[in-house]
Formats: structure tokens, C-alpha cells, sequence
């Protein structure tokens, strides 16, 4: 995988990225964040945009997680864990009713 850096890559666009076609991914890296730059053909844009969604629902996924740790919630049991879906579900009733 080749690494850019970010500011290169915002100030030359592709031209940034080098003559050579290639299906290598590219890591564009930024001081805050990074970003992976893949190349995508016609043929094969929905397979990868498929593989796209299917990474950020689990990267979002462990991040519910690890803030559920956080505040405790892995520690609640079945039955507080059934009174709390109980609660929201009356709330949603209640601002269903209010509306």
C-alpha cells in the first residue's frame, strides 16, 4: 500500500498518485484522520461499494461497543436490560400520542 500524504494529494489531485495505473489501495494520510483511496472499475464499483458499507456498519458497530463498555452498559443484566427497552418504548408512545 502506498502512502500519501493528504496535503499532496488536496493540492496536485490524481497527479499525486503517480502515472502508473495500479489496483494497489493508497493510504492518504493526514495529521487528524487517513484515508484509503481504492481504484474502482465499472465492472466491479458495486462489489466494492458492498464491501465499503459492509466495513463501516462493523467499524461502527465496535464503536458502539466500546462505548458501551465505557459507561457500564456491558455490566447490566436481563432484567435491566428488559426495563430499559420498556422505558423507550413508552417514551416512543408517549411522543407518538403528544405529536
Amino acid at each position: 500500500m502506498k502512502t500519501i500524504p493528504l496535503r499532496d494529494f488536496q493540492r496536485e489531485g490524481i497527479k499525486a498518485l503517480g502515472v502508473t495505473p495500479s489496483i494497489e489501495p493508497w493510504l492518504l494520510a493526514g495529521r487528524e484522520q487517513e484515508f484509503v483511496l481504492l481504484p474502482v472499475s465499472p465492472e466491479n464499483r458495486s462489489a466494492v461499494m458492498d464491501l465499503a458499507e459492509g466495513l463501516a456498519a462493523v467499524m461502527a458497530l465496535r464503536q458502539d461497543q466500546a462505548r458501551s463498555v465505557a459507561v457500564g452498559l456491558n455490566q447490566l443484566d436481563v432484567k435491566e436490560i428488559d426495563e430499559e427497552i420498556r422505558d423507550a418504548r413508552k417514551a416512543l408512545r408517549r411522543r407518538k400520542h403528544s405529536a
